[in-house]
């Protein structure tokens, strides 16, 4: 069990583990340490406390990741502990190490406030925390995670984690949590494929039954090849209890199909009387100051969004246009139709040594050129990766800058098709703006 003060730096795992709150990451421009916001809840003395921990150790920005946790990067290696220290004391982190790295649970930026949402998740949410986070779950690779949506316009949806259960209306009215494994819960209406589900009220058994599985393999995945989809799944619905159960082809048509709906602008919300108000940060990255004073708009949790955003709920519909206003006088962007909401980047050879480009430079640029030209025009996505790991984007993008094989150049994608490489960045930036495929 790890405790306050004997926090270690591990570097970055080639395969592929995820740095933490205790055991950061040394990167080339300090340590990186993650934060767990479970389902993105964000409390507002939580995010008071990491602005003012990140502000004291002059972490070199705050940044908001494709899963909706955060990251503080530019830790001084000899701050580490005291940052540990401080996060745990706040209440941000768990004490035990293990126990804070496995709390991965992935929901809508909008639950308890989409008028379009079947079910409430806020209350599972924070029971699955708490269950990730508790003894039970021990033996769990810390990548072990959990989808809860509450099938909404707004969603998580389309994203694989370990188990994802997902709120469809059944055909006598009722609703019931569609489960997966290792699988993302479906974009579009799949009712004939719909397999296993539960009550609401057996979603919590349903997620326990699935980890208490899942322990000797660490991850659903590897429990699938192990032992196949049959038995994986009869153990499971054995360990249930009769909570999961089989019902192919028993869901009614899912209203909200497609991708979800950008938590960005305003919301209304089922609340009467008030909004919710989305902002992105550019590229996923914004300075302890800038977090305060969104911590200082809200009266209720931030809710982190896995497009990199942030939104204060809550809003009175009178006070909508002043907190978009103040949201982008801090710089964050609340236009949908804005390309900082479509132009994702990692950190780049400023601090990664995978890296062979400075992405978040020529990011920024693109950005800048794409916000000249006209909407109609403008790439649907965009991924610029310092290396062919990938690891900003949680899936493909139209149009994806690739660092490599020549350092300082690019190789330029489009829908998967590579269309031109040896590209400097701003060659790779003309290339994307003018919105073609030919070089």
């Amino acid at each position: 069990m790890a405790v306050p003060g004997d926090t270690a730096i591990a570097r970055a795992d080639p395969r592929g583990e995820c740095p933490s709150v205790h055991v950061p990451f040394l990167e080339l421009d300090g340590a990186l340490a993650r934060i767990r916001v479970p389902g993105g809840l964000l409390a507002v003395d939580a995010a008071r406390a990491i602005a003012q921990v990140a502000g004291a150790v002059g972490a070199g920005s705050i940044e908001i990741t494709n899963r909706a946790n955060l990251q503080l990067r530019g830790i001084s290696p000899s701050r580490v502990p005291e940052v540990a220290d401080a996060l745990v004391t706040a209440g941000v982190a768990r004490p035990d190490a293990g126990a804070d790295e496995r709390r991965n649970v992935l929901a809508s930026p909008l639950a308890g406030v989409d008028p379009t949402e079947l079910i409430d998740t806020r209350d599972l949410v924070v029971a699955a925390d708490g269950l990730l986070a508790s003894d039970a779950a021990a033996g769990l690779a810390p990548k072990f995670g959990v989808v809860v949506d509450g099938g909404g316009a707004v969603h998580v949806r389309g994203r694989a984690l370990d188990v994802a259960i997902g709120a469809r209306r059944m055909d006598d009215g009722t609703v019931r949590y569609d489960v997966r494994l290792a699988d993302a819960l479906p974009l579009a209406d799949d009712r004939a494929h719909m397999r296993w589900s539960c009550a609401p009220d057996d979603a919590l058994a349903v997620i326990a039954a699935v980890i208490d599985v899942c322990r000797s393999f660490g991850r659903a995945r590897a429990l699938l090849d192990a032992w196949g989809a049959a038995r994986a799944w009869d153990e499971v619905a054995d360990h249930a209890g009769g909570a999961l159960v089989a019902d192919a082809g028993a869901a009614a048509r899912q209203p909200w199909t497609g991708p979800s709906i950008p938590a960005v602008g305003v919301h209304r919300q089922r609340q009467a009387g008030f909004v919710a108000v989305g902002a992105v940060a550019r590229l996923g990255r914004l300075d302890a100051a800038t977090l305060e004073r969104v911590a200082a708009l809200a009266d209720h949790p931030l809710r982190l969004s896995p497009g990199r955003g942030i939104v204060v709920t809550d809003v009175p519909e009178s006070d909508a246009a002043a907190t978009v206003a103040s949201l982008d006088a801090l710089r964050l962007v609340t236009d949908r139709d804005h390309p900082a909401t479509a132009v994702v980047a990692c950190v780049g050879r400023r601090g990664c040594a995978s890296a062979l480009v400075d992405t978040l430079t020529d990011a920024e640029a693109l950005i800048e050129a794409l916000a000249a030209q006209p909407v109609e025009g403008r790439p649907q996505s965009v991924h610029v990766s310092g290396c062919e790991k990938g690891c900003a984007s949680p899936g493909p993008t139209q149009w994806t800058l690739v660092g490599g094989p020549e350092s300082g150049t690019y190789v330029a994608q489009f829908e998967g098709t590579e269309v031109a490489r040896g590209l400097d960045g701003p060659a790779a930036v003309a290339l994307v703006t003018r919105g073609t495929v030919a070089p």
